[in-house]
Order: C-alpha cells, then structure tokens, then sequence
C-alpha cells in the first residue's frame, strides 16, 4: 500500500500535469500512441498530396485567366477599332447624303434644262407646222437666186445642226442623269454594306467577348472555390501537424512515466529487502470527463435547422471560466471566423483518442502544445466568431477531430449536465 503512494507522489511531482483527475497517457500504451503517429503522418501525407494537386489546379486556372484576359483585351482592341471604324463610316455617310443632296441639286437643274430644251423643240416644230409643214426642200428649191440658194442652204444647215445640237445634248444630259442616278445607288449600296458588316463585325466580337466574360467569371469562381479548398487543406494539415505534436509530447511524457515507475518500483523493492517482484504502477484513473462550464444547455446536439449541430451550446455570462474536460495536450488555439477564438485538446483515456472543442471564448490562457490537467482554466464564455449570444460550444469527438467532424458524438453521453 505505501508502495504505491509513492509511486503516485512520484508521478504526481514529474510535472505531469495530464494526471489529474484521470490520465490522458497512463492508459494508452507507447505503441498505441506511435501507431497513431504513423496514422497522421500517412494522413498528412495524404493531404500535402491534396494540397499539391490543388496547388496545380490553382496555378493552371491562373494560367486560364490570364490568357483568356489576354485574349478579351485583344477583342477590346478589335471591338474599338471597330468602332472606329463604324464612327469613320458614318462621317462617310454623312459625308455621301451631302453628296447626294448636291446631285439631287444637280440632277433638278438637268431635268429643268431638259423641260426648256423640250418646250423649244415643241415651240419649234408648232412654228414649223404652221407654216404648212413647209420641207427643208421646198425652203431651198423657192430660191430666188444662187446667192439666196446659198442663204438657205446657210440657214437650213444653221437650224439642222442647232436641232442635232440640242436633241445629243438633251442625249447627254439624259446618260448623265442616269449615270448620276446610277453612281448615287452604287454608292449608297457600298457604304451600306460596309457598314452592315461592321455592325456586323462588331456585334460577333461583342458577343464572343460575352461568352469570354462569362467563363472569365466560372474561372475566378472556380479559382476562390479551389482557394477555399486548399486554405481548408491547409487548416487541416495544420491539424495534423498539432495533434502529431501532441501525440509526440504524449509519447515523451508516457515514456517519462515508465521510467519513474520503474524507478519507483525499485526504490520500493529495495526499501522492502527485495522480496518479490512488482506489477507494473497502475495507471491513475478517474472520472472521463468533467462538466467544462457552469450553466444550461441552450442548443443540444443534432439536427438544427436545415443543419447538424456537432455540439452542444451552454449558456451564461460573458467571462464565466470554461475548464478542461479531461487532462490532455492542447493542439490548437486561435481565432477562427466561426468557432471565433477556440481551444482544440487531444484525450488519450483507457486507450482511447478524443478530442474537445471550447468554442466562441471571449479569452483563451493556454497555447498550442501545453499540457492541460482535467479542470484547468483554459479560457472564459464569449461570443466571439458566428455566435448569436454568450455561450460556450463545447464538442467532443471519439476519435481524431476531421473537417467532416465524423467522430463527434453527443457530450451528454460522456458527461452529466
């Protein structure tokens, strides 16, 4: 019996602080703990071989992006000379429509002189009609004599090439109109086609840029998708390392134990002459856990909503002091945008891992990789991160906390509220 008190005050004194109040180590053995090691380095081997994959993902989609921008500023540049262009058309336009009016102006002034020439020609042939239709011949043949033959002849010519000059004038002036009529519609026809197929052009390059905005955008949704994940992989591996950290320091501690027991155990059987041999120093055990904070449940673990809540929520007031569950070795203890600021304690109790989570602390007084007694103040109630009032969100997972939360259970199980 005092064989075994001193064990006990031996390891009490090692400066193990995970015996209180029921062991985090003592019951689970060395080779337990190093299996457990292997098991989250082949799962932090796993996840770097994530984070690599979605490192290349990252950069491929960089890569995507900056060309298809690379290809939408190119189509800027050819939507803009389009436009130009289409501002250039129209001052053509504008420029040709003075044009026409100035032929319409023209083409007036040629259909008045052509009326003139044919009301002369109609004044002409009425003079000529009424003096009885009288022939060129007849005029030339009423010669008196050759000097008046000469005269006639003189006169008739006079008025036949005035008649020819203006019937191929008014000819001219008739090609010329249409000819002015005809250059007008070509003209016209050209400057609408070009302009059709710059509208034309133009509206194609906008819409490919449309389609390029549009996957421009599936890109950067997917690049902050991706992002998310490989920050979550990152958290997570930060996980792993801590709890292989803890595991380390549980390893340290467990085998520091053993040796002390077993120089506790010869001191013993030296103090009592040697007589017998020993059974190895039981482990001290206790309680599993302990309530981590005063107050009542205000959420209980389960559905919630469209959701699943993987706690438990105890209410109170702000500052009241929130304990370790069960001795053990903190892995994690930050600020995170939901738990808000959070301590993480890996358990080792009869063999078994567990983990318990103190959520949305106003304060947190210990760091990662302290080793916790059952009952330490860790930290007091807040509402930090996404909470909707002072409380405490206390999880407990059997088993290694994940991002799934998998293993978490309900504390009431374990503990009586």
């Amino acid at each position: 019996m005092e064989g075994k008190k001193l064990t006990l005050a031996i390891t009490l004194t090692l400066g193990l602080t995970t015996v209180l109040n029921g062991s985090f180590v003592h019951a689970a053995s060395v080779s337990e703990l190093n299996k457990q090691q292997k098991e989250l380095e082949q799962k932090k081997s796993s996840v770097n071989s994530e984070l690599n994959e979605a490192s290349q993902k990252l950069e491929e989609n960089k890569s995507n992006q900056v060309a298809l921008s690379a290809d939408m500023q190119k189509l800027d540049a050819e939507i803009q000379e389009a436009t130009q262009k289409l501002d250039e058309i129209n001052q053509q336009i504008n420029q040709k429509n003075q044009e026409i009016t100035n032929l319409e102006n023209e083409i007036k002034q040629i259909e008045e002189r052509i009326k003139k020439r044919d009301q002369l020609l109609k004044e002409r042939a009425r003079a000529m009609q009424a003096n009885g239709s009288v022939k060129y011949l007849d005029v030339l043949l009423g010669a008196q004599s050759f000097t008046d033959f000469i005269s006639r002849v003189t006169a008739v010519s006079t008025i036949m090439e005035a008649d020819k000059s203006i019937i191929e004038e008014h000819k001219r002036d008739h090609k010329l109109l249409n000819e002015n009529k005809l250059k007008l519609e070509q003209e016209k026809a050209q400057i609408e086609t070009l302009k059709g197929q710059l509208e034309s052009t133009k509206a194609t390059l906008e819409t490919k840029k449309a389609e390029k905005d549009q996957i421009l955008a599936k890109l950067k949704e997917e690049h902050d998708s991706i992002e998310e994940y490989y920050m979550d992989l990152q958290e997570q591996q930060q996980v792993y390392a801590n709890q292989e950290a803890a595991i380390k320091k549980a390893i340290e501690l467990e085998q520091k134990r053993q040796a002390e027991a077993a120089k506790a155990q010869q001191r013993e059987a030296a103090a009592s002459g040697g007589g017998g041999s020993s059974a190895p120093a039981a482990p001290v055990t206790g309680g599993l856990f302990i309530r981590p904070t005063g107050g009542s449940i205000t959420s209980g673990f389960g559905g919630r909503g469209s959701g699943h809540h993987f706690g438990i929520d105890i209410g109170g007031s702000a500052g009241d002091p929130v304990y370790a569950a069960a001795s053990g070795v903190v892995y994690r203890s930050y600020y995170s945008s939901s738990y808000g600021n959070v301590v993480f304690i890996t358990h080792y109790i009869n063999g078994q891992t567990y983990d318990t989570i103190y959520a949305h602390l106003s304060s947190r007084s210990v760091n990662e990789g302290d080793v916790v007694q059952q009952g330490q103040y860790i930290g007091a109630k807040g509402t930090t991160g996404q909470s909707t009032g002072v409380h405490l969100h206390f999880e407990l997972h059997v088993g290694k906390w994940n991002v799934a939360k998998s293993n978490a259970v309900d504390p009431r199980s374990y503990i009586h509220f």
